[in-house]
C-alpha cells in the first residue's frame, strides 16, 4: 500500500518531457511510481487540475540570518522551492571570531537591506568556525533544505582583521584564507562566494572586504574549491552592472579553471529600456 497517492495531477518531471496527466505513488517519503495508479494508498490527494513537479532550488537565497527566527524560510516555499544555497555574493556569518560579529552582522544588514535591529534581535552567536555554524543550523527544524557557501567577506575578515577592508593581501595571508576556506568546505560547504562589486559597500560605508583583493586572491581561493569535490564558485564581478569586462571574463575564466568547477554569476539585471 502507498502511503500518498497524488491523484490526476499534470506531472512535469524536470527530464524535458512533454507534461502529461500522471498519478505519483509516494512510500518512506520516495516517489515509487509515476503512472496510471490503481494501488490504494492511506492518504490520496486529488491534484486534479494542478502540476506535480519536483521542488524548486533556488541558487541564490541569503537565509543566513532569518532562518534563526522564520524557519519556514518564508517566501520561498510559496513558490515551490524546496531547496535553497544561501552564503551567496560572499556574504556569510562565519568565520566570525567574537571580535568579528558586529561587523558581519552590519555587513549583511547594508548588503541585503536587512534591518540591523531585526539582526541583533535573532542571530545570537554560539559558533566560530563555519564548521560549528553548521553544526547549530542541522539541529534547527527547517522547512526546506539549505547549504551554504562559504563567504570571502568572512574569510578576508578572519585573516587580516580590520586590514581586511583597507588593505591588499599578502601572499602568506592568501595561504591563510586557503586554509580558512578549506576547513569550511571540508566542514560542509557547498564552495566559495564572492563579489566586487563597488554598489555594496559594509555597515561604515566601505567596500566590501573582496573589493580589495586582486585577480590573485580570487584565482588562490578558487584553486581551493578544486581540491574538495562537488564544490563549485558564485562569483558577481564588478562589471555586471553594465555587461562583463574583458578583465573580469578573464578572471572568472581563470578562477574557473584554477578549481576545474562550474563558475556560477546568478544575478538579475534590469533593463530599463525594455
Amino acid at each position: 500500500m502507498l502511503d500518498l497517492l497524488l491523484q490526476g495531477g499534470v506531472v512535469v518531471d524536470g527530464s524535458g518531457a512533454p507534461a502529461a496527466r500522471r498519478d505519483v505513488g509516494v512510500v518512506d517519503g520516495r516517489i515509487v511510481e509515476v503512472g496510471s495508479g490503481g494501488d490504494e494508498a492511506k492518504r490520496t490527494i486529488d491534484a486534479d487540475g494542478l502540476v506535480v513537479a519536483p521542488g524548486f532550488i533556488d541558487l541564490h537565497s541569503h537565509y543566513d540570518a532569518q532562518l534563526f527566527w522564520d524557519p519556514t524560510l518564508s517566501p520561498s516555499p510559496l513558490h515551490g522551492v524546496t531547496t535553497a544555497v544561501s552564503g551567496n555574493c560572499g556574504l556569510t556569518l562565519a568565520p566570525a571570531a567574537p571580535g568579528d560579529r558586529d561587523f558581519l552582522t552590519r555587513l549583511l544588514s547594508r548588503v541585503e537591506a536587512i534591518p540591523v535591529e531585526a539582526l541583533l534581535a535573532g542571530v545570537t552567536y554560539e559558533w566560530e568556525s563555519f564548521a560549528e555554524l553548521l553544526d547549530v543550523i542541522e539541529a534547527k527544524p527547517l522547512a526546506l533544505n539549505i547549504g551554504f557557501m562559504v563567504g570571502h567577506s568572512a574569510i578576508r575578515r578572519a585573516v587580516m582583521g580590520p586590514a581586511a577592508s583597507t588593505d591588499k593581501a599578502s601572499p602568506e595571508q592568501i595561504e591563510a584564507m586557503r586554509v580558512v576556506l578549506g576547513a569550511a568546505l571540508a566542514a560542509g560547504g557547498f564552495g566559495f562566494s564572492t563579489a566586487n562589486v563597488a554598489t555594496q559597500v559594509d555597515g561604515d560605508g566601505r567596500p566590501t572586504p573582496p573589493n580589495l583583493a586582486d585577480p590573485s586572491e580570487f584565482i588562490a581561493l578558487a584553486a581551493e574549491c578544486g581540491l574538495h569535490p562537488g564544490t563549485s564558485i558564485e562569483f558577481i564581478p564588478g562589471s555586471f552592472l553594465s555587461g562583463f569586462s574583458d578583465d573580469d571574463i578573464e578572471l572568472m575564466a581563470d578562477m574557473s579553471a584554477a578549481a576545474n568547477r562550474h563558475l556560477n554569476w546568478n544575478t538579475l539585471l534590469i533593463n530599463r529600456a525594455v
